[in-house]
């Protein structure tokens, strides 16, 4: 249900291209895959738990009001990128956020939105 920031249980780890952010909801963790992939920009799910509450746990960001993406403080994702985050990182990153920003996917107070990938592809 949108909104409700309830994660699926017991769902495989999406590995998608396109996920570049995955939010572990059992242990309230957060960590950045493929940091140098640039093109697309979304959260994956595992474990169960409370969305909304792990986000803001992990310093991630906050639920947007859609339930269906993540707004994503642009600082966690640099601190998630860890020492992949070099003068070169820096630059791509901030290419996608003017990218993002120019599309509309930016909140005023500078979160990128993050779709949630759906964690069972199958269905």
């Amino acid at each position: 249900m949108p909104g409700d920031g309830i994660g699926p249980a017991g769902k495989e780890p999406v590995a998608s291209l396109a996920v570049r952010v995955v939010i572990d909801l059992s242990g309230a963790t957060a960590a950045l895959r493929d940091p140098g992939e640039f093109t697309r920009f979304s959260v994956a799910l595992e474990g169960d738990g409370h969305l909304a509450e792990v986000v803001q746990r992990c310093g991630l960001g906050r639920l947007a009001a859609d339930g269906e993406h993540v707004v994503v403080d642009p600082a966690a994702v640099r601190a998630l990128a860890g020492p992949a985050a070099d003068d070169g990182w820096d630059e791509g990153f901030a290419g996608m956020c003017a990218y993002a920003a120019g599309k509309g996917w930016v909140e005023p107070d500078g979160g990128v939105l993050a779709h949630i990938e759906p964690s069972d592809q199958a269905g």
